[in-house]
């Protein structure tokens, strides 16, 4: 599928879909399509990650609890961006960031930012300027997860939560000068390989991720005080998802 770009103003950072099967693209396309989201600007790429040419300041692990980076897209990920030298040094330092943010075990659904060690880019294959890694486990343990009905939804909107009080904190000046803001991040169909969710399920989990949140950053007012039935719908149109 070629490339789609669409340049509107959105509280949701560039994505790159890296979609290495034409069935992805093509479910998330048509998710997008669906949903009449235009405010989300996307670029797909239907390649491997060595073959992808655009720069992007952030890239999503949709793997595990215990932040191992050493099978499926995680692998991809270490062979990238941890030195050559040095296979298991971006397992190690996502592990000791889970320590510190959840006593080594990431519940799946959540997200935790992990700065990219500045000493690892000059030893790495990191050509893309990439300087964060996102932790976003959609499993325990690798294992088919249709049993987790909206492991997707939380992944993405944690995801969004997580780059947004990043980019508040950088705005603010609550982190340091080598800290900028993410404005563009790369991200695989979660969970689609050992987790074996569909392609149409992830699609559009994560293209209702994407509507909500944007919805809730136009309606604070609203998200920050919602009723009852507001919670109902919300909640149905997720549960729509599930037999997809």
């Amino acid at each position: 599928m070629p490339s789609a770009s669409r340049q509107h103003a959105s509280p949701i950072p560039h994505i790159h879909a890296l979609c290495m099967e034409d069935e992805y693209s093509t479910a998330l396309h048509a998710a997008i399509e669906s949903h009449s989201l235009s405010s989300v600007s996307i670029t797909y790429h239907n390649c491997a990650l060595s073959f992808v040419e655009a720069e992007f300041d952030l890239i999503v692990s949709p793997a595990n609890s215990y932040g191992r980076l050493d099978g499926g897209f995680d692998d991809a990920i270490s062979r990238s961006f941890s030195p050559r030298d040095d296979y298991l040094a971006l397992t190690r330092a996502a592990q000791a960031k889970l320590y510190d943010e959840w006593r080594g075990f990431a519940p799946p659904g959540t997200c935790t930012l992990l700065r990219i060690p500045d000493d690892f880019h000059a030893r790495s294959r990191n050509t893309w300027n990439t300087k964060y890694l996102a932790l976003c486990p959609t499993m325990r343990v690798p294992q088919n997860v249709n049993w987790d009905h909206e492991v997707i939804y939380e992944c993405t909107w944690s995801l969004l939560c997580a780059v947004d009080r990043h980019n508040r904190a950088v705005r603010e000046g609550r982190l340091s000068g080598r800290h900028g803001e993410i404005r563009s991040l790369l991200m695989v169909p979660m969970a689609t390989g050992v987790g074996a969710v569909s392609p149409e399920r992830w699609a559009n989990q994560t293209v209702l991720a994407f509507e909500h949140y944007v919805d809730a950053m136009e309606n604070e007012s609203k998200w920050r005080s919602l009723e009852p039935g507001d919670i109902i719908e919300y909640a149905h149109e997720v549960e729509q998802t599930w037999e997809l």
